[in-house]
C-alpha cells in the first residue's frame, strides 16, 4: 500500500515538473519569435539646442566619449526650429539601459527620452572630426563603455536586485529549511480491519511546539523584469526528505525595489519590498522517541514579505532584512511498525502553523560572468534556512 502511494506521487511530481519545464519553454520561444519578427533601432533623445554652435559642440562632446550620435532639424509645434540631438543607433534594449547609465553618470545629459524607430535616422547635420593625439586617443578608447563590446562585459540591471525592464533570467536553486511549527487540532483515526474511527484528540502545551517540519527543495525558476523597478518570478521544483520521495512544489512572487541612490557617499545604497507565495508537499518516515516508525504527509501553503535593503556595485551585492511568515501545513503521520494488535492501522492527522511569523534574512549576490550570477541567502528565526542558487541571464 505504501509502495503504490509512493509510486503515484512520483508520478505525479514528474507530470507536474515536465509540465512546468513546458510552459517554461513556450514562453522563451513566443519571446524569441516576439524579438526576431520587428526589428526596431533605438535612439536616445539626449539634447535639443536651437543654436547650431551649441549644437556641434554638444555632439563633439558626445562624439569623444565614444558615442555614436545624430542630429534632426525640426520644427517643434509654434516654439520654431530646434536641433534633436541622439545617441544611436542601438540595437536591444540592453544597450539602452546601459547607455542611459553611462550617459548620466559621466553627466552628459539628465533628461533622457527613448525613441523606437523601424528604421535608421539620418542626421541634418554634419561635423569635422577632431584631430587627437594618440594619448587622447588611447584615453577615448579607455573611457568608451557604451560600445557592443563593451557594454555586454557589464551587468544588467534594474534598480537594486531588480531585473531591467523587458529582461528575463532562468536559475537553479537548492534550498534547506526547518520550520517551526505549533500544532492547532490533531485527529486520531484508528481502524481494526471491519471499522475506522475518527477521534478529535486533546492537545498537551507540551507537545504542541514539538513538530519541526524539514525539507530539501530543487526548483528552476524565471524572472522577469516588467519594469526597472518591478519584477516577477515563477519557480517549480522538487520537494525532499529523502531522494526517494519526491513531492511537487511551485510557487511565484514579485519584487518592487523602492529606490536605489545613483551619485554620492551611499552611492548603490538600494531598498525594496518583494511577496512570495510557495505550496507543495514533503513525505518521509522517522523514528518517534518511543522506537516506533512513521511515515509523515506533510501539505504546506506559505506566503511570506520581505523588506530588503542592501548595497550594490557592479558585479555584487550584499543585502539584509526583516520577514513576514504566514505557514499553514496539514499533516499525515500514520504508524508503521509497533502497532497495537487491535489496530490496522493508526494514523493521526494534523494541523499546523508556523510558531515565530517574524524573522531575518541576509544574503549577498555575484556576477561570476556579465550573464552567469550567484548567489547565496540565509534566514533565521521565522524558519532556518538557507538558499543557493545561480542563474543566467539573457
Amino acid at each position: 500500500m505504501q509502495n503504490i502511494r509512493t509510486k503515484e506521487k512520483k508520478a505525479c511530481f514528474f507530470r507536474h515538473f515536465l509540465s512546468t519545464l513546458i510552459v517554461i519553454s513556450v514562453i522563451f520561444l513566443c519571446s524569441d519569435i516576439a524579438l526576431s519578427t520587428t526589428k526596431y533601432y533605438y535612439y536616445l533623445h539626449a539634447g535639443s539646442f536651437r543654436i547650431k554652435k551649441d549644437t556641434i559642440k554638444f555632439i563633439e562632446k558626445l562624439q569623444k566619449h565614444g558615442y555614436q550620435v545624430v542630429a534632426k532639424y525640426k520644427k517643434i509645434g509654434d516654439q520654431g526650429h530646434w536641433y534633436m540631438v541622439y545617441v544611436g543607433p542601438i540595437s536591444s534594449k540592453k544597450e539602452v539601459n546601459l547607455t542611459i547609465r553611462s550617459l548620466r553618470k559621466k553627466k552628459l545629459a539628465k533628461y533622457i527620452a527613448v525613441h523606437q524607430k523601424k528604421s535608421l535616422i539620418s542626421s541634418d547635420l554634419k561635423t569635422r572630426k577632431r584631430a587627437v593625439d594618440e594619448k587622447s586617443a588611447k584615453a577615448k578608447k579607455s573611457s568608451a563603455p557604451v560600445s557592443s563590446k563593451k557594454m555586454t562585459e557589464l551587468p544588467k540591471r534594474g534598480v537594486g536586485r531588480n531585473m531591467a525592464q523587458g529582461n528575463f533570467a532562468l536559475g537553479y536553486g537548492h534550498l534547506y529549511r526547518e520550520v517551526s511549527t505549533e500544532l492547532t487540532k490533531r485527529k486520531r483515526i484508528t481502524s481494526d480491519g471491519s471499522s475506522t474511527t475518527v477521534q478529535a484528540v486533546p492537545i498537551s502545551d507540551s507537545e504542541k511546539n514539538d513538530f519541526p517540519t524539514s525539507m530539501h527543495m530543487d526548483s528552476l525558476y524565471i524572472r522577469y523584469g516588467l519594469t526597472d523597478y518591478l519584477e516577477i518570478f515563477l519557480e517549480a521544483g522538487g520537494g525532499y526528505k529523502e531522494l526517494s520521495t519526491i513531492s511537487f512544489v511551485y510557487g511565484g512572487g514579485f519584487q518592487l525595489s523602492l529606490f536605489e541612490v545613483e551619485r554620492g557617499v551611499f552611492k548603490g545604497f538600494y531598498s525594496s519590498l518583494s511577496g512570495a507565495y510557495l505550496s507543495g508537499d514533503v513525505e518521509y518516515e522517522f523514528d518517534s522517541s518511543a522506537g516506533n516508525k512513521w511515515n509523515k504527509e506533510a501539505e504546506f501553503n506559505e506566503l511570506s514579505v520581505k523588506g530588503e535593503l542592501g548595497i550594490i556595485r557592479s558585479w555584487f551585492a550584499v543585502y539584509l532584512g526583516g520577514i513576514f511568515l504566514k505557514y499553514d501545513e496539514t499533516t499525515r503521520r500514520e504508524q508503521l511498525t509497533g502497532l497495537n494488535p487491535i489496530y490496522t492501522s493508526f494514523i493521526y492527522e494534523d494541523e499546523l502553523e508556523n510558531e515565530n511569523s517574524f524573522g531575518g534574512f541576509a544574503g549577498v549576490e555575484i556576477y561570476l560572468t556579465p550573464s552567469f550570477l550567484a548567489k547565496i541567502e540565509g534566514q533565521v528565526v521565522s524558519q532556518k534556512s538557507i538558499l543557493v542558487t545561480a542563474e543566467y541571464h539573457f
